[in-house]
């Protein structure tokens, strides 16, 4: 059992421009809480912790696809809280580009002997030759929306202990076919739980998806279309859509 403190959600405050929450974690924001220690030493050359079950393996890449949090009660601050991870389910499938393997890790919030929250995270592993390359769109910072920049990235990478190179590592992205760090799901995830600032995430489900890839140096928009929230590249891509809905 950990003690959250509001102290812990600064850093994300900061990078978000938010304000500080003192009573309550908001949606999505439990992802820089209770983070698994980052051992150098267990890390391949890509950054993915060896022996993960959501490390590729060698001639394989890893895209995260998306996810789902159901939210049973409050994530409250200033209370011992507990999370337990575990695979949720295995799958392999025939893609169009080759075979394909999903992975669900599911991750369980205890606070007071009940659960708050259920926070299940979709995997998708393929061969590394027909991962998709971003468009070249990245530099195009004008205009209105969130501006992810390249020191932001690493910021968040260090908020959510992500050492994954795709995220810091400019020339390892040009290796792997796109032209800016890629900009992490989970960072997207966060700009669509706020665009349903408004709701009351209590009984409902938040799920999103990461139909299209997205890279820094960039302006990403945000709006809300028929209940569903969608980011946007500046060409007009979505890259991220997400719902909420009851359960």
């Amino acid at each position: 059992m950990t003690h959250l403190r509001p102290d812990d959600l600064r850093g994300l405050a900061a990078l978000l421009d938010s304000p500080e929450p003192s009573d309550v974690v908001p949606p999505c924001w439990h992802w820089v809480l209770l983070l698994d220690p980052v051992d150098p030493a267990n890390l391949d050359e890509d950054g993915y912790t060896i022996g993960s079950p959501i490390t590729p393996k060698p001639g394989m890449t890893r895209m995260f696809a998306g996810g789902r949090i159901r939210t049973f009660a409050p994530l409250s601050l200033n209370c011992e809280t507990s999370r337990t991870t575990e695979i949720a389910s295995v799958a392999d499938k025939q893609g169009r580009r080759g075979p394909l393997h999903f992975v669900t890790m599911r991750s369980v919030w205890t606070q007071d002997g009940h659960d708050c929250l259920v926070d299940e995270q979709d995997y998708v592993f393929l061969p590394a030759h027909s991962s998709v390359p971003s468009p070249e769109d990245a530099g195009q910072t004008d205009g209105d929306g969130f501006l992810a920049t390249e020191p932001l990235l690493v910021t968040f990478s260090a908020l959510t202990a992500n050492p994954y190179r795709i995220h810091w590592d400019r020339d390892f992205c040009r290796r792997k076919g796109h032209d800016g760090l890629v900009i992490h799901g989970p960072l997207q995830a966060l700009l669509l739980a706020q665009a349903f600032a408004d709701e009351d995430f209590i009984g409902k489900e938040f799920s999103y998806r990461f139909p299209a890839p997205a890279t820094a140096p960039t302006r990403l928009t945000v709006d809300v279309d028929n209940g569903e929230a969608q980011v946007r590249r500046p060409d007009g891509t979505v890259t991220a859509t997400a719902t909420l809905t009851e359960f």
